[in-house]
């Protein structure tokens, strides 16, 4: 008998492959076209989501709207469907015997990969591929609500006109996501109050704002997660044709793909692949994991023989005793009754062991980039996307004027401040024992990235 997500996930392949039916039409042999990928590599809560969004605004790089994790869900390629006993896919994942699994992803991922860039709305086609995206999309974020696509359309049609009556938006244009979306929230609310605007990657002003009789929930919002909240709030983008497959480099950021790069080497048989590590002091990241445990979002995988950590299993018994967040490296099973910043600490210490041992292993061409450097001062980040852009071989100019305005919005957070270094202090009594326990290795690894480490070890 299936349990409950289970049939969750098996309604949500059905559903979204009507929903397939309309969207934009994929470049065929999407995956064998592609020539160049682009792996950013990093831990959870390591920056990828910040660096992320600054390449997405630019028109010489393909992307997906979000990351790759929902392709795979769909497919039956993620714990616990995939058979692996976490995160970790190989070469031999993308064999004969996965191939309808195969042809599943490979069709999601071509019909949800594009570019940046303005999109004219007052052209029928382009607003019809928005408004079936934004239908898949909620379908993924909300797998257990049927949304009625004629109800979705005039609910976004409606928004947009509100948009250009109350706002100062410009007839077709896009001027603000987070807006869009708080407004649309709230009328689909109308219908479905089940959904929440708070699971969501957006401003609470602008959801205390808009949406005031809302009530923060911190449970897991549905029994079945396709996409990990906080749900990303889309925005019109051109889908990629065969020729932009061919001849333009894709980004791939989702941070458990460091446990798939063999797999993905397969799907994508043709591509180059080419590694940008993206390093943090292990001290900020394992800090931001511990807030990202603590936060009411980031529900990943829904472990059956239950959770009891210390500091969250405890802190949250309804749904901290059986669900996991972030990436699921392996060797998880031995910290399921360990304190939360220890498993943290693995987190952190497994990704970054397995992209040194990949690089080790298949000397891809390779980039090392500080996120300090990506979030420090406007000279530093000119330098730093100077070479970043050199290295990818493109102008790069709508990536420079991104990552030099004075301020970067907050990206995926748990809070609404700019991302900025060293929060860890407040947690230093945690955070310490951490970094010098002798099993997990932070500190070897930590220097082999450029991390002495020397003042977080201070007593």
């Amino acid at each position: 008998m299936k349990n409950h997500g289970e049939t969750a996930l098996t309604e949500t392949h059905l559903t979204t492959e009507l929903i397939n039916t309309s969207r934009a039409t994929s470049a065929p042999d999407f995956c064998a076209a592609v020539r160049e990928i682009i792996l950013i590599a990093s831990s959870s809560r390591g920056g990828s989501s910040v660096f992320s969004e600054i390449l997405r605004h630019s028109r010489e790089l393909l992307h997906f709207k979000g990351e790759i994790n929902p392709f795979l869900v769909l497919a039956g390629l993620t714990f616990p469907h995939s058979g692996r006993a976490d995160d970790s896919l190989d070469a031999a994942d993308a064999g004969p015997q996965n191939a309808g699994k195969l042809a599943r992803l490979t069709k999601e991922m071509a019909l949800d990969v594009g570019i940046g860039g303005d999109m004219d709305l007052n052209e029928d086609l382009n607003l019809s591929r928005f408004m079936h995206d934004l239908h898949w999309r909620l379908s993924v974020q909300w797998p257990e609500i049927a949304i009625d696509q004629g109800f979705l359309f005039e609910r976004i049609r409606a928004t947009l006109a509100e948009l250009c009556r109350d706002h100062g938006w410009s007839r077709g244009g896009f001027a603000d996501p987070q807006l869009f979306h708080v407004l649309l929230l709230k009328k689909l609310r109308s219908e479905y109050p089940a959904i929440n605007p708070y699971y969501y990657d957006l401003r609470p002003d602008l959801i205390e704002r808009f949406c005031p009789e809302t009530e923060r929930n911190y449970d897991c919002p549905s029994s079945c997660i396709i996409e990990e909240p906080p749900f990303i709030p889309i925005v019109p983008r051109q889908t990629a044709d065969r020729e932009m497959a061919t001849n333009m480099p894709l980004i791939l950021k989702t941070p458990s793909n460091v446990y798939r790069l063999p797999f993905l080497k397969k799907v994508f048989p043709n591509a180059r692949f080419r590694i940008l590590h993206l390093v943090r002091n292990p001290a900020d990241s394992i800090n931001g994991l511990v807030d990202g445990w603590l936060y009411h979002g980031f529900f990943s995988h829904q472990i059956k023989k239950g959770l009891n950590i210390k500091g969250y299993s405890d802190r949250f018994p309804v749904w901290g005793k059986k669900w996991w967040k972030y990436d699921l490296p392996p060797g998880w099973e031995e910290f399921v009754d360990q304190p939360l910043e220890f498993v943290c600490g693995h987190q952190w210490n497994s990704a970054h062991r397995q992209i040194l041992t990949c690089q080790e292993e298949n000397r891809d061409d390779y980039l090392r980039v500080r996120f300090e450097d990506v979030i420090g001062p406007v000279e530093i980040r000119r330098r730093v996307f100077a070479g970043i852009i050199d290295w990818l071989g493109i102008e790069g100019r709508e990536i420079m004027t991104a990552a030099t305005v004075d301020d970067l919005p907050p990206i995926m957070t748990t809070t609404t401040l700019p991302p900025r270094q060293r929060r860890w202090f407040k947690k230093i009594a945690i955070i310490r024992p951490v970094l010098t326990d002798p099993k997990l290795g932070i500190r070897s690894i930590a220097r082999e990235l450029g991390y002495s480490l020397n003042e977080e070890l201070k007593g």
